[in-house]
């Protein structure tokens, strides 16, 4: 995979997972469920990231559609991780810490990650193919920024 390609998926990534705690509904970082990504436990919201992408990146009406779209088709999808991830910290949060049921649901969270990995794969590669080249590049350079800007804050720890 060239650099560009890797740092397109990269951006695309970050940016999903950086609306972590903006997903599924308005307590966010704010809410009782702070420590665990707010109602939407890690599901990207659809406008977040297209807008953060348009600012950027500096999406066209047509990117920023075309993202848009992708985004919307993948809503049913993620919502439904969303809901499954939500149910299974609610039964844990309700059994005892000896309980064995926490196995079962300890390996339903590792499904849920593997299937929420491989939907934001198919999302990051749809949005890879609406941009061009110099989007690309930017979005590489933005991954090399975000990536110092998070190194000099470990530092400081």
């Amino acid at each position: 995979m060239n650099t560009r390609k890797a740092g397109l998926l990269a951006f695309v990534t970050v940016a999903v997972l950086s609306t972590i705690a903006y997903a599924g509904g308005n307590e966010g970082r704010h809410g009782p469920d702070r420590h665990f990504g707010g109602p939407g436990f890690g599901m990207p919201d659809p406008g977040m990231i297209i807008g953060r992408m348009a600012e950027h990146l500096d999406l066209d009406d047509a990117q920023r559609e075309s993202v848009k779209n992708i985004m919307e088709a993948a809503k049913p999808e993620l919502k439904a991780l969303r809901e499954q991830f939500r149910a299974n910290h609610e039964a844990l949060q309700a059994l005892d810490a000896s309980d064995p049921e926490i196995q079962n649901i300890a390996i339903s969270n590792g499904q849920l990650a593997t299937e929420g990995t491989l939907l934001f794969s198919r999302i990051r590669g749809e949005i890879h193919a609406v941009l061009t080249e110099e989007q690309l590049a930017k979005a590489a350079e933005l991954k090399e920024e975000r990536k110092e800007r998070g190194e000099r804050r470990k530092e400081r720890r």
